[in-house]
């Protein structure tokens, strides 16, 4: 279905159409109520056809820098990044000479080349009878309106009164919206943000200064504090644990301790051989008698 439609006649028409190419099609379009979103409903008077969130999506993505920092200077990026905007479409408003914006411009051109199709025919009171693909229009050029309702949803002249004006010999832009006349355009930006000055001259207060929190703490495993204390005169101290012996090392080789094969320094030797059971017994006897 067509979504540029400006008058219930068209959408009727459409939404038949829609039905007959597949009715699953048609019967979730009619979930949306799209008489919440087809142009054909708009309210008359704000000359705005907008369908899309499109500023909204402009805005989100030209703050990406700052909504990452901190309250006060993120604050602070969007108004820099907002002045500088401001700034340079007032100088793009001040050079243009045309009567209308380029936005009016270039749909103008679109419109033209249909508007020199159009069979025009005189009535009175300021109406015109417009005759284009098949289908009659009534236009009004004092009113600014049409029966497809286009130019009096968008305040721009459709093809059909820009075939009378074409008819007429005028300009088109005359006939244009004053929201979208070049002075409205200037004034729009005539006006910016004024510069801020850094936080040494912000005004001061009685009230508690705010400073920074303090740092979280750190993942990871947490230290052990020291907990040590004096003893009281009246505790009993502590006993020591004993201190575990060490190991002595011994050689493979030798059999001697404090080193090992690979430290041994006399060179290779056979290893010294073992004592029976029976003659250790013997000799740790012997020894404890003596």
């Amino acid at each position: 279905m067509e979504h540029r439609i400006y008058n219930e006649a068209e959408y009727k028409e459409n939404l038949d159409r829609l039905f007959n190419y597949d009715s699953e099609v048609y019967a979730d379009v009619m979930k949306t109520n799209p008489m919440t979103w087809v142009r054909a409903f708009f309210k008359l008077g704000n000359y705005c056809e907008d369908v899309e969130n499109n500023s909204t999506e402009s805005f989100n993505a030209s703050i990406v820098s700052a909504r990452e920092k901190p309250m006060v200077p993120m604050l602070d990026t969007i108004a820099r990044l907002a002045m500088v905007r401001i700034a340079s479409r007032y100088l793009i408003a001040q050079d243009h000479k045309s009567i209308c914006t380029p936005y009016v411009v270039d749909i103008l051109a679109l419109e033209h080349k249909k508007a020199s199709q159009c069979t025009v025919y005189r009535s009175t009171n300021g109406m015109w009878l417009v005759n284009v693909d098949a289908c009659s229009y009534r236009v009004n050029l004092e009113k600014r309106t049409c029966t497809c309702s286009k130019w009096d949803i968008t305040g721009i002249p459709c093809e059909h009164g820009y075939g009378v004006i074409l008819d007429r010999k005028l300009e088109a832009e005359d006939f244009v919206c004053h929201w979208f006349r070049t002075t409205m355009w200037r004034r729009t930006y005539e006006e910016g943000i004024t510069p801020l000055r850094g936080a040494r001259f912000w005004p001061t207060s009685s009230a508690p200064e705010v400073h920074p929190a303090p740092e979280p703490d750190q993942p990871g495993r947490k230290k052990k504090k020291d907990n040590k204390r004096k003893k009281g005169k009246n505790e009993s101290p502590v006993k020591k644990k004993p201190k575990t012996l060490k190991r002595i090392m011994h050689c493979g080789l030798c059999g001697a301790p404090n080193h090992n094969i690979r430290f041994h320094k006399e060179g290779p030797h056979k290893k010294a051989p073992q004592a029976e059971p029976s003659q250790t017994f013997a000799s740790q006897g012997e020894s404890s008698q003596a």
